[in-house]
């Protein structure tokens, strides 16, 4: 006698995968992957680039002169990051909408536009940079040259116009572009440093080679993104007028606004703490948090990439309607990268010590507690990696924000509590804190937003 379930092989109960195997039959899932993997491919070669740079780097400068380069890069990443708009998600949330052959004129206006939030907000960025070097410098204590190296490297931010660019290729799906975009900046970095390092440069020309570097990756990732535009031939027939740029984009200046706050929230979690270390506890100790921060980040970056290679599919099928495969894509998804991550923390348990040893000198050894709390934070926030990017891509940046502020001010008071009470690794112990409430809020919120239908670009306040 045969039941259901039997295992009859016509029944298709025999050979058909099962749990994360069958979800990676979905293509939407696996597109997210494999676009993740395009990405992690160029980080994964950048980062080794980037271990080899900070290896030799820390190793000629000693842990107080690191740390203060540290500080110098920090500090200028922490301005730009305040004040430059995060553009390309503008490029992707309204551009899917406009990309059909009769709303070119559309999708144009949106370029033109989000292109002058990056030039105005570069030009405004290094200003500030360079006026406030010498108040940042006098709470460090620095002297007048390290000053002064700070406010030459302010003017980085300049070459920080690179947003549009990456919103096109993200959205176009030229993900091969942006990986080998990302091994420009650590390689000529190490090529910089082992000259510095086999020359026994100073402090300043060290700085020099972060600036160089990186603005040479800028300019690349420019020429990149503006020649996708061009393959795409949706500069034929531009204009040059600015008129009614975002008239045809119902809510554009509120969701640059709103994602630009979120976006500088999140900068603060990382860029702000140490430059909280580094005021409180001094440039060691600064220079030790990097350190944690650059191990631990072999868990950070492959969330950061899978964001970004989620967003475009969320953002279609949110306005597509399909409320049910958006679901279903933010939870497996995330199921999935947080079962890799969990595996990557236990070996970075195991094995940091040693490592450390091994590539930075037992000098820096002091930053396996706070490497161990970093890794365990971001692990946390790897299984939750698809929430934000879907409260964007549901329209929901207004109340993402609400949600960071309420956190991150929380996170603030305890930050400076436990770096008082218990010195560095307090920074580690905050961030973990920080990791599971924001998981747990915006898992909550975006559950109940899936099952509300769909929401306004901009949410009406009640």
């Amino acid at each position: 006698m045969t039941g259901q379930g039997s295992g009859n092989p016509a029944n298709g109960a025999i050979g058909k995968p099962k749990g994360p195997r069958k979800w990676l039959r979905d293509g939407l899932l696996r597109r997210t992957f494999t676009n993740a993997g395009r990405l992690m491919g160029g980080k994964t070669i950048g980062g080794l680039f980037a271990l080899g740079y900070l290896a030799l780097a820390a190793r000629a400068l000693g842990p107080e002169q690191f740390g203060t380069l540290v500080l110098i890069h920090t500090y200028v990443l922490v301005i730009a990051g305040l004040v430059k708009f995060r553009s390309w998600q503008a490029i992707i949330r309204y551009g899917a909408k406009c990309l059909k052959p009769d709303q070119r004129t559309d999708f144009q206006k949106l370029l033109k536009f989000t292109t002058l939030l990056d030039v105005g907000s570069a030009i405004v960025g290094a200003l500030v940079a360079v006026a406030l070097a010498p108040v940042v410098g006098r709470w460090m204590g620095w002297d007048a040259s390290v000053v002064a190296l700070t406010a030459s490297y302010g003017w980085l931010i300049l070459f920080m116009i690179e947003a549009t660019p990456t919103g096109v290729l993200r959205l176009f799906d030229r993900f091969n572009l942006l990986a080998a975009q990302s091994t420009v900046t650590p390689f000529l970095r190490l090529l910089g440093v082992s000259a510095a390092y086999l020359s026994d440069a100073e402090l300043a020309d060290y700085v020099f080679v972060w600036f160089v570097a990186a603005a040479a990756g800028r300019l690349v990732l420019l020429i990149l993104g503006w020649a996708e535009l061009r393959r795409q031939k949706l500069l034929s027939g531009i204009d040059i007028s600015l008129a009614g740029l975002s008239t045809p984009h119902t809510g554009l200046w509120k969701f640059v606004w709103y994602t630009n706050f979120n976006a500088s929230i999140g900068l603060m979690l990382g860029h702000v703490t140490t430059m909280a270390v580094g005021i409180m506890l001094g440039a060691v100790d600064a220079g030790l948090f990097k350190i944690a921060r650059e191990f631990a980040g072999v868990l950070g970056k492959p969330a950061q990439l899978l964001t970004h290679a989620i967003y475009p599919d969320l953002a279609k099928l949110w306005s597509d309607g399909n409320r049910k495969a958006a679901g279903k894509l933010i939870l497996r998804s995330g199921l999935i990268a947080g079962g890799g991550a969990t595996a990557v923390f236990a070996g970075i348990v195991i094995l940091g010590q040693p490592l450390l040893s091994l590539i930075v000198g037992d000098a820096f050894l002091g930053a396996y507690g706070i490497m161990v709390l970093l890794a365990l934070g971001k692990t946390v926030s790897i299984f939750g990696f698809p929430l934000t990017p879907a409260m964007y891509a549901m329209g929901r940046p207004g109340l993402l924000l609400r949600i960071n502020v309420i956190l991150t001010l929380i996170y603030f008071f305890l930050l400076l509590g436990l770096l008082n009470a218990v010195g560095r690794i307090g920074a580690g112990t905050a961030l973990v804190v920080w990791a599971l409430m924001t998981s747990i809020v915006v898992a909550i919120t975006v559950g109940r937003l899936l099952g509300r239908g769909p929401a306004p670009l901009v949410p009406v306040k009640k």
